[in-house]
Parts: C-alpha cells; sequence; structure tokens
C-alpha cells in the first residue's frame, strides 16, 4: 500500500529529523502558562503567513517554471538544446514536417507555446519544421545562354534551387560572367523541376598571365621545348636554319636566354637546325658520268628523279634541273632532273613499217611525242589497193620529211629531227577481186517432206544430190512411209536446221510402197520425171 503523502511543512520536519543531532533544536520544556486572550490581528497576521508560505511552496515546487523562447526561424538543433538544458525529454517535442518557400529546410516555421509561456518539463511542445521548398514543383526554365551569373544566382534564389551548381571556369573566347555552358541531367527544359540536377559554366574570362622562368633547350630537342612550353603555357615559334655542326632537330640558339622569365602567352623563338646543307651546282650540260659521279658524293644527299626525253643534246646529258644552282637545300630533298634521250630513231631497216598496219606507226609517233619529239605522221600520200598488201590500212609506202616537207636525205634510217613528218600510203585492200564465197543456206522443212521440192531445192543452191529408192517393205525401209525422204550428209542423217553451201554432197533416201507404184504421183503432178537411177519408174 503506497505510503501517504505528506504536506510541505511535515516534509521539513521529516528532513530535520535526518540531521546529525548538532543541527538539530534544543528540547525546550513546555511551561503551562496562563492562557490568555489572542488579539484578532494577530491572528490575521497569522493567517496571511500561512497563505503566503502555502503559495510559496506552490511556485517552488509545483507551477511550471521553464520559460518559452521564441523558436521561429530558428533549427530543430537550437530546439534540441534548449530542451536538454531544461531537462525537457525530447519525447515531448513533436515536430511536423511541411514545405515552405519562406523557410530553408529544418528551420522552425511555428509553435504551439508562445514565446515567455511557462511549462513543466513533462508539456508536449509541438513545432512546425520547414522541408524546404517543394523539389517536385515545376519551374520555368529560361534563356540560360543568354543570361548574366547575376542574373542566374537571383534566378536560383529566388526559385530555391538547391540542385543547380553554377561552376566558373577560365575562357579565351567567352566574356567574363557570360554562360559558356549547361548541362540538363535526365530531363529536358520543359520538365524541369526544383528538384533537377542543373550544372552551369560560367566564364570567369582569360586567365591571369603569369610568369615562368626560361629553361636551357640549346642543343636539346624541340620536342622537350614543346612539352616544356604547352605545360607552361607559353606559345612557341621554331625557325629552322641549316648548320654544318647541329645535328638536324636540336636547338641552335632561343630568344630569351635561360633563366629569366617571361609572361604566359607570350612567344618564345627557338631557331632548329636542319641539319648540313645541300648545295646544288649547275648540273645543265653534265654527262651521264659527271652526274653519276656527283651523286655518288655522300655529301650530295638529294633524291634525284629523272625525266628522259628528245633533244638534240648528246645522250644522258642534263637539259634543266628543278632547283636553281647554288641553292641551299635539306638533305632528301626531290631534285628533278630532265635527260636527253638525243633523237627519235624511227627503224632499223629500211623496210621495217612496210605491211603493217599504220595504226602501229601511229603508235610509235604518240609514244616519242610524249617525251617531246613532236613528230606527225598522215596518209598524206593517200590510199589504194594492193595484193601485195590485201589488208586494209596496211602501210603500201611512207618516207620521212623535215618540217617543210622536204624528204631527209637519209630517208628514216638516221635518228629523225624535232618536228619531222612521217608520211605514208595505205592500203584500201587487195586489186584482184576475191571469188565469192558460196553462201550458206538452211535446209529446212520443206525439202525433208517432197522428193520434187528437194530435187528443186539441190539445184537452186548448186549442191551434189543423189537420190536413192529405198522400199518401205526393205529392212532400211520398215517404218517408213510412202514418198517420205531422209537427207544423209557425210552418210550421217541431218537435222532439218543444218546449213549447207554450194558444192556440199547430200544423199537423199526417197521411199516408197511397192504396192502404189500404179497409184498418181501426187508429188509429181508438176510435171517433173524422176529419172534417176534405181526409181521405181525405171524398173
Amino acid at each position: 500500500m503506497a505510503e501517504p503523502k505528506k504536506d510541505y511543512l511535515s516534509s521539513l520536519a521529516s528532513e530535520i529529523e535526518k540531521k546529525p543531532d548538532s543541527f538539530k533544536e534544543e528540547k525546550v520544556e513546555r511551561i503551562v502558562k496562563p492562557k490568555r486572550s489572542l488579539d484578532p490581528k494577530i491572528m490575521i497576521g497569522a493567517a496571511a503567513a500561512l497563505i503566503i508560505a502555502i503559495i510559496g511552496v506552490y511556485f517552488l515546487f509545483f507551477a511550471p517554471k521553464i520559460k518559452v523562447e521564441n523558436f521561429v526561424g530558428k533549427t530543430t538543433n537550437d530546439v534540441g538544446i534548449w530542451a536538454k538544458e531544461n531537462g525537457i525529454d525530447t519525447k515531448n517535442i513533436v515536430m511536423n514536417q511541411v514545405y515552405s518557400m519562406d523557410y530553408d529546410a529544418d528551420q522552425i516555421i511555428s509553435q504551439n507555446k508562445k514565446e515567455g509561456s511557462k511549462i513543466k518539463k513533462d508539456s508536449t511542445l509541438i513545432f512546425e519544421v520547414s522541408k524546404g521548398a517543394d523539389p517536385d514543383e515545376k519551374i520555368d526554365f529560361p534563356d540560360i545562354k543568354s543570361m548574366t551569373l547575376d542574373e542566374i544566382n537571383d534566378w536560383i534564389s529566388k526559385n530555391k534551387l538547391s540542385k543547380v551548381k553554377v561552376n566558373t571556369v577560365y575562357s579565351d573566347t567567352v566574356e567574363k560572367d557570360q554562360v559558356i555552358s549547361f548541362d540538363l541531367k535526365s530531363v529536358n527544359e520543359n520538365n524541369f523541376t526544383r528538384g533537377t540536377n542543373l550544372t552551369i559554366s560560367v566564364s570567369k574570362g582569360p586567365q591571369p598571365a603569369g610568369e615562368v622562368t626560361v629553361d636551357d633547350f640549346v642543343k636539346k630537342e624541340v620536342s622537350s621545348a614543346e612539352t616544356w612550353a604547352k605545360s607552361k603555357k607559353v606559345e612557341l615559334e621554331i625557325v629552322e636554319v641549316y648548320h654544318d655542326t647541329i645535328a638536324t632537330g636540336l636547338v641552335v640558339s632561343q630568344s630569351i636566354e635561360s633563366g629569366k622569365t617571361m609572361k604566359q602567352g607570350d612567344t618564345l623563338t627557338l631557331t632548329v637546325s636542319k641539319g648540313k646543307a645541300v648545295k646544288v651546282p649547275q648540273l645543265v650540260g653534265y654527262t651521264k658520268d659527271q652526274l653519276e659521279a656527283w651523286a655518288a658524293n655522300k655529301e650530295n644527299a638529294v633524291s634525284i628523279v629523272k625525266k628522259e626525253v628528245y633533244s638534240d643534246a648528246p645522250a644522258g646529258s642534263v637539259i634543266s634541273q628543278s632547283i636553281k644552282a647554288g641553292s641551299q637545300v635539306d638533305s632528301g630533298t626531290v631534285l628533278e632532273l630532265t635527260i636527253s634521250l638525243y633523237m627519235p630513231q624511227l627503224q632499223t631497216n629500211s623496210r621495217e613499217y612496210l605491211g603493217k598496219d599504220y595504226l602501229a606507226l601511229n603508235a610509235w609517233v604518240d609514244d616519242v611525242n610524249y617525251r617531246g619529239a613532236s613528230i606527225t605522221a598522215g596518209a598524206w600520200d593517200g590510199e589504194e589497193c594492193s595484193d601485195e598488201y590485201p589488208t586494209p590500212g596496211q602501210i603500201i609506202s611512207y618516207h620521212c620529211m623535215a618540217n617543210d616537207g622536204t624528204d631527209l636525205p637519209h630517208g628514216c634510217d638516221r635518228p629523225l629531227p624535232l618536228n619531222a613528218k612521217i608520211g605514208y600510203k595505205k592500203s584500201t585492200g587487195g586489186c584482184t577481186p576475191k571469188p565469192e564465197e558460196p553462201k550458206e543456206v538452211q535446209i529446212g522443212l520443206t525439202p525433208l517432206g517432197s522428193e520434187a521440192a528437194m530435187k528443186s531445192f539441190c539445184d537452186t543452191n548448186k549442191l551434189a544430190c543423189s537420190f536413192n529408192y529405198v522400199s518401205t517393205k526393205d529392212p532400211e525401209g520398215a517404218g517408213k512411209e510412202d514418198g517420205q525422204i531422209l537427207v544423209k550428209k557425210g552418210g550421217e542423217p541431218v537435222d532439218p536446221n543444218t546449213k549447207v553451201k554450194a558444192g556440199d554432197a547430200l544423199s537423199i533416201d526417197v521411199f516408197y510402197n511397192p504396192d502404189k507404184l500404179n497409184e498418181p504421183d501426187k508429188d509429181k503432178n508438176d510435171g517433173t520425171q524422176n529419172t534417176s537411177e534405181g526409181s521405181p519408174a525405171a524398173e
């Protein structure tokens, strides 16, 4: 059973009993004195004192003592610290979260206890807490590319866009505070919300030029200077020169000495060796042997390309060169030399082109002209028939002339001068007519069905035809019909589509029925009488 509660005075007495004897009041013997009547004023004062004491006990032990602060605009962490300092159990604190455009996330929007009111430790406190702006709310997407950095920041702040990130970078092409690019993640501009990820790159303008210390590049590979210049943001200008002692690709000198400083973006000029120069002499007039001797010298390390043309210069001599005499060139430079072939030679004997097709002569002319001979040829002597050269187009005769049309004294056997002419006569064919070749004709179907028609076919086409009459009662005629014929060539039956020509020999078997000899020959009603040997009529 629970112990009955004591009043405030009783609790004080209990506390006194617990104290040591030295703190206890001395025990006083009560002396009974004669009763006196109490003064009313004393009684009223005593009653007032008692009331005050009771009120004091209430405020001391039972009245709410914790003064509530104004948390609007503060964070939930501020509430937690205050609750801990005042011994308030956080279980009695309720946080209701709502979206808000006026308060940032985790800020207190309102509270159920007014500022200055007092509460007990077990009182329930209710706060409305901001979750920030609604991330799913659609936001109008502006023309980002035309906005400045300040305009973008105002847009972000006004719309509380927590997922928009602005990066500022140096740019030599886009003005300061202007947009370089932007990147939308997962959505397009029409579906942009407050929670959409957006990255915007804004120009900081050109990067300020810093100072760099120049390295020593003399007699080093130019590639090392290129790597250095790129890393230091320095422009590099290369000037190539010939040098007798410094190898190709090594730096001969630099415009700024090593150890000195220069600004980023400025230009460092490097003079780079192209190696030892090849000096090209006057090669025009060199003979074949002289040119070979010059090219064999290792110091003359050029790549020679020869072009051979016909000219009046000795064969093998140099006529022209592509690089001017006295020039200095790189090792391996292509040097084009024009070499003389001397004059073109048409033939080695005076009858070489007789009987050849005129097109073969024209082909030779085209070949030498490709190499500068400038020779012309044509059938200036006309054309005629020739039994010696009966094929049309064959050359019957030809002669060689100077450019003015006069015949050359040595004909066509010696080298021809440039711009020479060759006149020829060509054959139109043989003069004696050739016997006409007999035409081929197709036997056809009609001759196979009529002896008389076959005889007419043989006479018309001048064929050597022999007719053999075979009885249908003989073994050879078994199965044949009266009047049927069979054409043979070389002893073998031929197809009706077989072609023959005049002079060809044909053998025709004519089948007859002995029982019908006295009947009229329907195929002979044209008046033709068969008198061939062995015919039934002859018998």
